[in-house]
């Protein structure tokens, strides 16, 4: 499980060297086929039939156009903003955003610890966004506004898939995902470039098969698996890993500098994650 969260992790770096060769659209499509292409022999292994789902489709097909909006913020932001923000960004804001939707559209109570959990975490955003120095424009400029959009939606991708979770496998459930989630991707996608992904040099396909099938296929696979034997309060512990190796990863590999922005703004993020989670 530390090993997937490690995957996805340096998978920010990686996202912004592969952006630099194509724009979103195109690299969208790619990345799901890619990541669905995977999930078969993964799916042969486990035992899981690739069964069409009849009962969970619109729940299949909402997650799909949430996911195909989470990567174009995921690739968008990463091109124009820093990659050790964006790993920081996300994955913590992202489980905030998710609980309190869930909170609001189940009519579920919160408790005071749960409250703070929030208010730390709005707090720990805004430092990370460097509130005080950007209006509108330089939060779309930096690629902070594009990482934002991509926390909310991913939570309408995690509902969904809670959603689905008594008619289907949740790995069944990724796999069609996917799928659905390349076609919708296609339709936006340059069609007289739509091969030109296959001219690119090995630097291009070396970062762009981790985000696809290391990270996007056989991580989310590891972690799923994990939150079946674990739960999902202990499976989500490991969620703290991806911001920290996200930051260490972009360092390494962009030369990317850490302001005490992100670190004091990342900690605060991470430490509301656990208070919101906490039993």
């Amino acid at each position: 499980m530390v090993g997937a969260m490690l995957i996805w992790g340096i998978s920010w770096p990686n996202a912004k060297i592969a952006g630099r060769y194509a724009d979103p659209e195109l690299l969208m499509v790619w990345r799901f086929i890619f990541a669905g292409s995977t999930m078969l022999p993964i799916m042969l292994i486990m035992g899981i039939k690739p069964i069409f789902p009849k009962r969970s489709l619109k729940y299949v097909m909402s997650a799909a156009v949430c996911l195909v909006a989470y990567n174009f913020g995921y690739f968008k932001g990463t091109q124009v903003g820093m990659a050790s923000i964006g790993g920081v960004i996300v994955p913590t804001l992202s489980p905030l955003v998710t609980y309190l939707l869930v909170v609001i559209i189940f009519d579920q109570s919160i408790r005071r610890i749960e409250i703070l959990g929030f208010i730390l975490g709005i707090l720990g955003g805004l430092i990370l966004l460097r509130i005080w120095e950007i209006n509108l424009q330089d939060l779309l400029d930096s690629g902070n506004g594009y990482f934002i959009f991509a926390a909310v939606i991913w939570a309408g991708v995690t509902i969904m898939t809670q959603k689905s979770k008594e008619t289907m496998d949740v790995i069944n459930f990724s796999f069609w995902l996917y799928l659905f989630s390349a076609a919708f991707a296609f339709i936006f996608a340059p069609k007289d470039q739509i091969w030109t992904v296959f001219s690119f040099n090995w630097i291009f396909w070396m970062n762009f098969l981790m985000i696809s099938m290391a990270s996007l296929a056989i991580g989310t696979a590891v972690f799923f698996q994990t939150t079946m034997k674990l739960g999902s309060e202990k499976a989500s512990a490991f969620m703290y890993v991806v911001p920290v190796t996200a930051m260490i990863f972009s360092v390494l590999l962009l030369g990317e500098s850490l302001p005490w922005s992100t670190i004091v703004g990342g900690g605060m993020a991470i430490a509301a994650v656990y208070l919101v989670n906490r039993k």
